[in-house]
C-alpha cells in the first residue's frame, strides 16, 4: 500500500493529514496485515502484531478517520473486520508547499524507510531457512547510477510500470505464490547538508 515519495506516477496525491496518520510503525504494520489478508479485525491484528486489541482498534480508527481504511460492515466491537480504503499513498514534494505538508511527508517517508530496513534485515537473518525453491530468487541490489533529473523521473516511471504489472497479477496469484515486498528507492546522493 504505501508507495512513498515519488513524482514518477500519476495517482492523486495523498492528503498530508493521511500521510501524518501513516507515519507510525504500528499503522504501517496494520496496513501490511490488510494487504496480506484483505481484511483483519483489531483482535486478530493484535494477535499477529503482539499488541493489545485496544491499541490496534485505536490505530485502525485513526486510519479510518483519514480514509486509509474502512470497516467491512460485519462484526461488533474489536471483532469488526477492516479493509484498505485507499490503494496506496503518494506524495510529490513541491518547493512552495506548506511546511506542515513537508513535515508530514518526511515523517511518513522515514517511518516507511525504517519499516523497509527491518523487512530486509529480517529476510537476511531468515533466508537460510527458506525452502529450496525460494533460495537465490530474491533481489538485493544497490547501484550508483549517473542520471539527470529527467532520467531519474523516467527511471521511476519505468520501475512503477513494472511494479504495476506484477501488482495486477497479484489480484489472482498463481499457485505457490507468496507475498514479496518490493522495495524501491532511487534517490540522489552527495546532497549538500542543511
Amino acid at each position: 500500500m504505501p508507495s512513498g515519495n515519488s513524482g514518477s506516477h500519476s495517482e492523486p496525491e495523498t492528503d498530508p493529514r493521511a500521510l501524518r496518520a501513516l507515519a507510525h510503525p504500528v499503522r504501517l504494520e496494520l496496513l501490511r496485515l490488510l494487504e496480506l489478508n484483505g481484511e483483519v479485525t483489531a483482535s486478530r491484528a493484535a494477535e499477529l502484531l503482539g499488541l493489545a486489541p485496544k491499541v490496534c482498534s485505536y490505530h485502525l480508527h485513526l486510519l479510518a478517520k483519514y480514509g486509509v481504511v474502512e470497516e467491512t460492515g460485519g462484526g461488533k466491537g474489536r471483532a469488526r473486520p477492516w479493509r484498505l480504503a485507499m490503494r496506496r499513498a503518494t506524495y510529490v514534494h513541491r518547493p512552495d508547499e506548506d511546511s506542515s505538508a513537508t513535515r508530514s511527508a518526511d515523517a511518513f517517508a522515514k517511518t516507511m524507510l525504517a519499516r523497509d530496513a527491518r523487512t530486509i534485515e529480517t529476510f537476511i537473518d531468515r533466508r537460510h531457512g527458506l525452502p529450496d525453491e525460494w533460495r537465490n530468487v530474491s533481489t538485493l541490489s544497490s547501484n550508483l547510477l549517473w542520471l539527470t533529473p529527467d532520467q531519474l523521473r523516467e527511471f521511476g516511471r519505468d520501475m512503477f510500470a513494472v511494479l504495476e504489472r506484477y501488482r495486477r497479477s497479484g489480484t489472482s496469484p498463481a499457485g505457490g505464490a507468496r507475498p514479496v515486498q518490493a522495495i524501491l528507492y532511487a534517490v540522489p546522493v552527495g546532497l549538500p547538508e542543511g
